[in-house]
């Protein structure tokens, strides 16, 4: 009786345990660790930071869910981790695994930058449920009587854009029906080398689009920008500008969580998980990772540091290639080994209006420098789209599905997108870290 722990209950812990529990037989164990009682479903948290639907909205129980689709929950962080004695360490309690498979997102480098974050500091944030809702009340009190102009953006070594996006142009939305558009100034301040770049180069009218849009909404944009400090009313850059602010949210860099810093050759600096292609790590063959947690470089090399993105749709790839490939490594199923082609798709909504970002792989050919496709189109139907996806996988997470096959086949046919293929074992070189 095998027993795979997954740690992380966010986009891709919850599907890799539902995919889990469906590839290995009754009489093996999946744990899921969580730190939050609730799934989240993350990109749901700008709508609730600007008062546009309530938390629960985007939140699901993770106690009844476990309980209904045979999963063992355990609700705590993780302290500890031992690769070689194939142990995890949550509060007080030490579980053995024969596999572990690690969700657990990124932790968030406000530190990084005097001044950033919620926590001490005086921008608001949209990274976790906490965060969102103490954007909203901040949000509701500039709302009675906006005191300066809104300040949106993402720090130096950042590698998300797309909720900073959608923050500033949802919410210059916001103040257009309130009536209050006139009264705001507003302005984006970015570590991209030009708006629209999103920390993927190359995508067909992603600048244009982007750029255009920012032009009509009035969006004054500062790119190339090195966030030095921020003080209680002001961001400071490193070329001197003081930009002010009655409101600024402003995403930070991500690092990896603390657990995974201290396991000497699991990480790298950053605390990010290298992986070979099936996810699994190089020299701990009993762990894999997925989502924001792994190691991926930006292939770009930009007048200031950022990150590469990692979407929540190219996470739920990984959790399924990585579930699929350690019930093989169990012997739970005969089949090839998969990999997640890195197919990137991103709906950013913007009030009335939104731009899809597709690249098709993320990372483009290290030799031709191009991908097989990489676009974007726009138009109030994103908005929609954004919805309905949105709808769709929580109704997945309530009833225990991971990715089925009509998701993939929508997935293709509507955008080109291959999320996984098979790797014939006869090829161990596709296997081979990249």
């Amino acid at each position: 009786m095998a027993h795979v722990v997954v740690i992380g209950a966010g986009l891709g812990g919850l599907p890799a345990a539902y995919e889990l529990r469906h590839l290995l037989p009754k009489s093996d164990t999946v744990t899921l660790i969580s730190n939050e009682p609730n799934f989240t479903f993350i990109p749901g948290l700008i709508q609730i930071a600007l008062d546009l639907k309530p938390i629960d909205h985007v939140q699901l129980d993770l106690v009844p869910l476990a309980r209904r689709h045979g999963l063992n929950l355990i609700l705590g962080a993780v302290t500890a981790l031992d690769p070689d004695r194939r142990q995890v360490t949550v509060k007080d309690q030490t579980l053995d695994y024969d596999y572990v498979l690690i969700a657990t997102g990124a932790s968030l480098a406000f530190d990084l930058i005097p001044g950033l974050g919620p926590h001490g500091g005086y921008t608001q944030s949209v990274c976790t449920p906490s965060h969102a809702l103490a954007a909203r009340q901040a949000w509701l009190k500039f709302l009675e009587q906006p005191s300066g102009p809104l300040v949106v953006g993402a720090a130096p070594g950042a590698g998300c854009f797309g909720p900073a996006y959608e923050f500033v142009l949802m919410a210059e939305h916001e103040l257009r029906k309130r009536g209050l558009r006139d009264q705001v100034e507003i302005v984006y301040i970015t570590a991209e080398p030009y708006v629209g770049h999103l920390g993927v180069s190359g995508v067909k009218n992603a600048r244009e689009y982007t750029a255009d849009l920012m032009e009509q909404r009035g969006v004054r944009v500062i790119d190339n920008a090195v966030i030095q400090t921020v003080t209680p009313d002001a961001v400071l850059l490193a070329d001197g500008q003081s930009i002010p602010f009655g409101y600024s949210m402003i995403l930070p860099a991500f690092r990896g969580v603390e657990f995974i810093r201290q396991v000497p050759g699991l990480a790298d600096e950053k605390g990010f998980i290298p992986i070979l292609p099936t996810q699994r790590h190089p020299e701990f063959p009993h762990i894999y990772t997925v989502g924001v947690s792994i190691k991926l470089a930006q292939p770009d090399v930009t007048p200031v540091p950022i990150g590469m993105p990692k979407s929540g749709q190219m996470t739920e790839a990984m959790a399924t290639a990585a579930a699929h490939n350690i019930a093989v490594d169990l012997g739970a199923i005969k089949a090839p080994q998969i990999i997640p082609t890195l197919d990137a798709l991103c709906f950013a909504e913007f009030g009335d209006t939104g731009i899809a970002y597709i690249a098709a792989p993320v990372i483009p050919d290290p030799v031709t420098g191009k991908r097989r496709s990489s676009y974007a189109m726009r138009g109030p139907w994103i908005v929609w789209a954004k919805a309905a996806f949105e709808e769709y996988f929580m109704i997945k997470m309530r009833q225990g599905v991971g990715m089925p096959w009509f998701e993939k086949l929508g997935l293709r046919t509507l955008f080109g997108l291959r999320l996984l293929k098979s790797v014939p074992p006869s090829d161990p070189s596709k296997l081979a870290s990249t």
